[in-house]
């Protein structure tokens, strides 16, 4: 995910988010929950408390199974993908998604830059640029993780493919912080001498 941005809110796909998982395999809602953690938190985020009524929803609507007898050990009822929630996960993924909407407080910040000292926007930029080359980290321990697993005969190409993204979407907004900071500088530079010709 786009870390930045406020992604929590209910957007209505909660529902084809299980069933993408419940695709890949039959998990309980804790495993959907390490899973949502794990795999996906880099560009999307679910409201936990989402997680178990929408599973019970998609049973009652037919698109998954509860399996009582296939329970993890520790009481925990596993849920399976029906043939009717394949359709319906595969009708979704047919439909263009929503456009992506971008939130960056620090970029509201940099916008109104001229009304504070240059070393507060250096900060704010440092600050950034630490939180990105973690999250570019991150992807690349997805991305590694991810290889492991096709090594392996499991093969999560399209997952890959989303930690690949994180990756270039990070390492711009690292790249364009950098470039904010060289710009202000020089900014800075021209006002001092401007000042003092």
């Amino acid at each position: 995910m786009i870390r930045e941005v406020a992604m929590k809110e209910n957007t209505g796909k909660t529902k084809y988010v299980l069933l993408g998982l419940l695709a890949h395999s039959p998990q309980t809602g804790y495993t959907i929950k390490k899973s949502i953690e794990y795999e996906y938190s880099h560009f999307w985020q679910e409201s936990y408390g989402q997680i178990y009524p929408t599973l019970k929803t998609l049973v009652v609507e037919g698109l998954a199974v509860e399996n009582s007898e296939s329970s993890d050990g520790r009481g925990q009822i596993m849920y399976s993908i029906t043939e009717a929630g394949k359709a319906e996960l595969k009708k979704w993924l047919s439909i263009a998604p929503n456009i992506e909407k971008l939130r960056y407080e620090i970029l509201l910040k940099i916008s109104f830059g001229a009304n504070t000292e240059p070393e507060i926007i250096f900060g704010h930029l440092d600050d950034f640029i630490s939180r990105n080359n973690k999250l570019i980290d991150d992807m690349d321990g997805f991305i590694e993780y991810f290889e492991i697993l096709r090594n392996e005969g499991d093969d999560h190409t399209y997952s890959q493919l989303t930690a690949l993204c994180g990756k270039y979407i990070y390492t711009a907004m690292r790249d364009w912080a950098q470039d904010a900071k060289k710009m202000i500088s020089e900014r800075e530079i021209n006002n001092y001498e401007t000042k003092n010709s």
